[in-house]
């Protein structure tokens, strides 16, 4: 058993935020100084508070833009998810891969030596241990619990940025023998991708276009391959070694950010381009679905103007404050922009399964293929290094960055 815990906190206030992203501006050394609401917690380690929680102890932990997006107070505080009850702690590292080294007298699905991913933060009814599920966890879609607001007599401790954690046993998955630590980094952001694909199912024949080509952006591309091997998918790509791995995953076509991107869905689709004043342009006809993984102003606007009439955007990519956008193809062009959060349960091949536990079976089955998407390893106490290479995609050709434990 562990007998202490490190683990990267972070303390949310609206005064650390500000001030941090005030002193941001100026110097980079902002995000990890005194008044930063990142730290590195050291503490006894603390005892399970019930009989259906396990410890666990970490082997390996990826980073997720959501982490960077959190630790670089990249966020308004005037969008609607700011509004909701929310903790005043929180412990960074969810992309994790560990051994379970101590199990609560109720715990009867795992045993210590187990080898296990964890599928979030345990703000859903199951791990409230509610047996009255809400319609959201009822179908299996625990990250839009309707109850993630309530009261709770205990937190979870510890994240996947630290040696060990405690937590509901039902917030853990078992990892198969066959899957490798690697892999078994890559069951969450495959679980996402995979409900992303379900939220829009290609039909054969259809035309679909994902935009982003980062760790979500490769595997996307793989699982919607996996639901519709028959589909044509093209990716757009920032640099062009990413083009190199989107071509890699499945896509069939890639074209760079900065290309004229109306031009290369005309030459795709068959689509028909029309230019009006001051640069503005739109086409008739397009792709039967565009997958958004980005998710910011421009890529919005450009996903929703080159879907056909009748088609849909699915919008993948996280980005927490207001938008100035063009709507108007939803209602002129009838474009269905939908969005896509977390994991589900679906139906495949004639069993219902949650999608991690299907990105298990994909990567046993080789439909994900994500070894060579693990590009930099660093202990912790390298996590300035392990961030700023995460985020600097252009020179160190970072996908996806992780922590040894």
């Amino acid at each position: 058993m562990t007998t202490n815990m490190h683990t990267m906190v972070l303390d949310v206030s609206v005064p650390r935020i500000l001030l941090t992203r005030l002193l941001g501006r100026f110097w980079s050394g902002a995000y990890y100084a005194p008044t930063a609401p990142l730290r590195m917690a050291q503490l006894p380690a603390p005892p399970l508070p019930a009989p259906d929680w396990v410890r666990v102890r970490n082997r390996l932990c990826g980073i997720c833009g959501s982490d960077l997006h959190q630790l670089f107070v990249d966020a308004s505080l005037d969008v609607a998810p700011v509004a909701l009850p929310s903790h005043q702690r929180i412990y960074l590292g969810h992309e994790m891969v560990g051994d379970v080294v101590e199990v609560g007298a109720d715990v009867t699905d795992f045993q210590v030596g187990d080898r296990v991913v964890r599928w979030g933060r345990a703000d859903d009814c199951l791990a409230r241990g509610y047996s009255d599920l809400c319609p959201a966890c009822a179908r299996g879609h625990r990250v839009l619990c309707q109850r993630a607001g309530d009261p709770r007599p205990h937190h979870p401790i510890g994240g996947g940025f630290g040696n060990a954690f405690i937590t509901p046993a039902s917030t853990l998955l078992p990892v198969p023998a066959d899957l490798s630590d690697v892999q078994a980094i890559f069951v969450e952001p495959t679980a996402v991708a995979i409900h992303a694909a379900w939220r829009r199912p290609a039909a054969a024949g259809e035309k679909v276009l994902v935009i982003g080509c980062g760790t979500i952006g490769y595997l996307l591309i793989q699982a919607i391959r996996a639901l519709q091997p028959a589909c044509e998918i093209t990716a757009v790509a920032e640099f062009p070694w990413q083009a190199a791995i989107a071509a890699e995953s499945g896509a069939d076509h890639v074209f760079l950010a900065a290309e004229d991107g109306y031009a290369a869905v005309s030459r795709l689709t068959g689509a028909s381009l029309y230019a009006g004043r001051s640069g503005n342009r739109m086409l008739l006809g397009g792709f039967d679905a565009v997958f958004d993984v980005v998710g910011v102003p421009a890529t919005l606007r450009n996903a929703l103007r080159w879907t056909r009439a009748g088609g849909t955007v699915v919008l993948v990519g996280v980005y927490l404050h207001p938008m100035h956008i063009d709507l108007t193809p939803v209602w002129h062009q009838e474009v269905d922009l939908i969005g896509a959060i977390g994991h589900d349960v679906v139906t495949w091949e004639g069993e219902t399964l949650s999608t991690f536990e299907l990105a298990m079976r994909w990567m046993q089955q080789g439909h994900i293929r994500c070894e060579n998407l693990l590009t930099h390893r660093f202990p912790l106490s390298a996590y300035r290094q392990a961030f700023q290479t995460a985020l600097d995609k252009r020179d160190s050709r970072s996908i996806k960055v992780a922590f040894e434990l």
